[in-house]
């Protein structure tokens, strides 16, 4: 947990950090968040997440009285102020309604709570990069299409927290949510990408996946360095034939998969084109930084 947590504008140490029990995030799950992370001080794509937290708050009603700079700001000296300015850190902010009047209608009236905290990253194993990961097939089934909630990162999270337990308990990273016919949609806290003879493939925003910063990250990387790329509809047959597969989110960024329930991958994992892409992604990362030290 953070040494020190922001909330409204003001910092308090982690033991004495409070929200009100009549908090519409704490009532109702009536919240967004964004999870991100900093190298050593500088927070990648941070003004991609704050495009994606702010387009949240407006579709959803939040009528927000500050803006991305006051956001921006408080972020940095949430850093700062944990002294985490150097190596990589985990940072998190979340934006409720705020306290509830007893009525269940948003108002433009609410004095919405910001939360951010951040700490210190304890990176996942080394093995799981140069090996892959195990994923498994969710038991709970989605739509393909239609349902705008699944667009935003909701504090309603119990769906991705119940498979992400279930995977932990077999022995796995991440669940894949699937439909009813099988289609392919996103993992509980990832995106999925497959390759197959030499072209990378991915579900499109048009289905109900979240549009992941690291997925658009990826998708550019691929296009910049002429990779083939496709968004489109994606069959679980598909997954299990492909030549590669991997995750993506901000905080593991790249992750090759090895298994998917119990079908393993017949080809080397990680994969060339997984390979190609982590290390871009690497330096993606680190030339985003050099850039903001030199316009500092």
């Amino acid at each position: 947990m953070s040494e020190y947590v922001y909330i409204n504008g003001r910092f308090y140490r982690a033991g004495k950090a409070r929200i009100p029990v009549n908090d519409r995030g704490f009532l109702y799950g009536d919240g967004v968040f964004e999870t991100m992370r900093s190298y050593n001080g500088s927070v990648f794509m941070l003004s991609s997440h704050l495009n994606r937290l702010f387009h949240s708050l407006e579709v959803l009603k939040f009528y927000p009285v500050f803006d991305r700079s006051h956001i921006e700001d408080a972020v940095l000296k949430t850093l700062a102020k944990n002294r985490l300015t150097r190596g990589d850190a985990y940072i998190k902010i979340m934006v409720t309604r705020g306290d509830h009047s007893g009525a269940l209608h948003f108002s433009s009236g609410s004095r919405l709570r910001v939360i951010i905290i951040a700490k210190k990253l304890k990176p996942y194993h080394g093995a799981i990069y140069s090996e892959g990961a195990d994923i498994i097939s969710s038991s709970i089934k989605r739509q393909a299409s239609g349902d705008q909630a699944y667009k935003h990162k909701l504090m309603s999270y119990f769906d991705n927290l119940y498979e992400k337990d279930r995977a932990h308990s077999q022995g796995a990273f991440e669940s894949i949510f699937l439909t009813r016919d099988k289609l392919v949609l996103e993992g509980s806290t990832t995106n999925i990408f497959m390759v197959k003879c030499s072209r990378v493939y991915t579900p499109a925003l048009t289905q109900n996946i979240l549009p992941g910063i690291t997925r658009k990250v990826v998708l550019d990387l691929c296009r910049a360095n002429r990779i083939r790329v496709w968004e489109k509809k994606l069959h679980y047959c598909d997954l299990i034939n492909a030549d590669e597969v991997f995750l993506t989110n901000s905080i593991v960024e790249v992750i090759p998969v090895r298994k998917i329930d119990v079908h393993r991958l017949e080809s080397l994992v990680p994969g060339k084109i997984t390979i190609k892409l982590m290390s871009m992604y690497g330096a993606q990362k680190n030339f985003t930084k050099e850039k903001e030290d030199i316009n500092i």
